[in-house]
């Protein structure tokens, strides 16, 4: 924490030649986290992020259950056909072919600096030929191990793509059961959606985040019934997909089940049993890779032209005319700054028009303060608030708030 406030102190002289560039992706993995449920719990942290994203709570899991393909899935942009993985245990995987989303962004960019934490070490030791600059192991369902880790990868001033994995909603749904009627299943969630606020709010905190174009991915792999998955059954299916940023629309997409291409229960790809026009309309697993690769080399390319890579995964990333750019508010005045917790948020009138809401979160990742500004001022008052220092969030820009 001393070191984060550090960083904050020198916002003024960070030299954004340390970055490699300025499209940065961050992948949130939350394992084992069924759709019905996620709405059902008290998730502040998250829900911070849908005016800002594209969003879908009827995102279907079209392929097989089990987190090992489901999450080669999600990293490749490929279905277990070409990857190779229907299980757990990783046997004939083709990662060499099919190659994780950094080993296919560094084709086009070498430089870019990747970063994995994760809790379920499979994802590291057996997701092969992934070209991670830092692969960090937690202990398996140690939550705030795992935000710690991850805030410390943000640290680094040079980070292009970090996927930040947790796993105590899957291990709870195990030993108690998948059920939204679970309070310890619910209590997971919202344990984890804890934890990502505090990553949030590490990548707010970054002296260089108002000149940065991040893309915020929040994902799950499955959901489950009674304790376990691996099936076809809709509660198992039914999961959900965030993409937040400036570059994706920002909008809620609700579909149908398209179907899954595992139907039949023998690990056959069979396209007769999806409906692949109506998937094509909603987020799935596959287009987490293709989106975050559009985002990272959205200069150069866009992923799904490139047909040596296969790619099954689509881009939900905005035509570039049709991108609006809210980093722009990054005049606004906070008068005084420090102040007793009283103080004037002023320069509005672009956060009026575009009904953005004004977000202050502490270096935890806590909001402390949210509110819609409907004039060019906004009084703030957090004088019940403990001395330090806050971040105001509008729309992707952000300023730092010292309370004394």
């Amino acid at each position: 924490m001393k070191k984060l406030y550090t960083l904050l102190s020198l916002v003024l002289c960070f030299s954004l030649a340390h970055a490699s560039q300025n499209r940065k992706v961050l992948i949130i993995g939350i394992d084992g986290t069924r759709s019905d449920a996620l709405q059902k719990a008290n998730t502040p942290n998250i829900d911070t992020l849908l005016p800002n994203a594209l969003y879908s709570y009827d995102s279907w899991h079209t392929a097989i259950t089990w987190s090992g393909p489901s999450w080669a899935s999600i990293l490749t942009g490929v279905y277990w056909n070409k990857h190779g993985v229907s299980s757990n245990l990783f046997l004939g995987s083709k990662f060499a072919q099919y190659p994780p989303l950094p080993t296919l962004a560094k084709q086009i960019k070498p430089n870019l600096h990747c970063a994995i934490v994760a809790e379920w070490s499979p994802l590291i030791d057996n997701i092969t030929n992934a070209s991670w600059n830092s692969a960090v192991k937690t202990p398996d369902t140690e939550t705030w191990i795992t935000a710690d880790s991850a805030v410390a990868q943000l640290e680094k001033p040079d980070i292009d793509l970090l996927f930040a994995y947790f796993d105590q909603v899957d291990v709870t749904g195990h030993s108690i059961g998948f059920s939204p009627d679970s309070a310890q299943y619910i209590g997971a969630i919202e344990t984890v959606d804890s934890a990502v606020g505090k990553v949030l709010g590490a990548l707010y905190a970054r002296p260089s985040y108002a000149q940065e174009n991040w893309l915020v991915l929040v994902v799950t792999d499955h959901g489950g019934s009674s304790v376990i998955h691996g099936g076809n059954s809709l509660v198992e299916r039914h999961i959900w997909w965030i993409a937040a940023g400036s570059v994706v629309p920002h909008t809620q997409i609700t579909k149908a089940d398209p179907g899954t291409y595992n139907c039949n229960n023998n690990l056959v790809f069979d396209k007769l049993c999806v409906n692949e026009s109506l998937m094509r309309q909603s987020p799935v697993h596959t287009d987490v890779a293709v989106t975050a690769l559009h985002h990272l080399l959205f200069d150069t390319l866009n992923p799904e032209t490139k047909a040596e890579w296969e790619l099954d995964g689509k881009s939900w990333l905005l035509p570039v005319t049709a991108i609006k750019e809210t980093a722009s508010i990054t005049d606004v005045s906070i008068q005084p700054n420090p102040s007793n917790g009283m103080f004037t948020i002023g320069n509005l009138q672009l956060a009026v028009e575009e009904k953005l809401p004004m977000e202050i979160f502490s270096l935890e990742g806590k909001k402390v303060f949210s509110e819609v500004p409907q004039t060019a001022e906004l009084l703030v008052d957090l004088h019940a608030l403990k001395s330090g220092v806050y971040i105001l969030k509008a729309g992707t820009a952000v300023k730092k708030i010292v309370v004394e």
